[in-house]
């Protein structure tokens, strides 16, 4: 029995592509991991004070920004990603995608400023928005 082998050829000279808004979990881990990280810094300046007009504070921010924040990033990376696969249908890219992130990083600072109301409409406007997106 033969197995056949398909091998893509090295993209020509110039035509470089970004391909960070091609699927879903690029950007969405790229967030997550971004924010992981960054979050240590936002955690200490709220603890020392330097934070002082954000909406939820300390351990209030700190369960939001894990289910809000870390955790739905990570599962609407995973989900675009794998729907993709399971479904065969396409999934948001490119413009799509980048304002699905943009969303999710309005949330992140939002939640760190003093409008509540604004904060809480975004935070909910993104997954609602994800799983509109992610419609065939």
């Amino acid at each position: 029995m033969a197995t056949l082998i398909q091998i893509q050829s090295p993209p020509k000279r110039g035509q470089f592509r970004f391909a960070l808004w091609d699927l879903g979990f690029r950007p969405f881990y790229l967030l997550a991991s971004s924010f992981a990280s960054l979050s240590i810094l936002v955690w200490a300046l709220q603890f020392s004070g330097l934070l002082p007009y954000a909406y939820l504070q300390g351990p209030m921010w700190h369960a939001h920004e894990m289910l809000f924040g870390f955790t739905l990033a990570v599962l609407t990376g995973f989900l675009l990603t794998a729907g993709q696969n399971w479904s065969g249908q396409s999934t948001p890219k490119g413009a799509y995608l980048g304002a699905l992130a943009a969303l999710w990083v309005a949330g992140r600072i939002l939640v760190l400023s003093p409008w509540g109301w604004l904060a809480a409409g975004v935070n909910v406007a993104f997954p609602l928005a994800a799983g509109y997106f992610d419609r065939p």
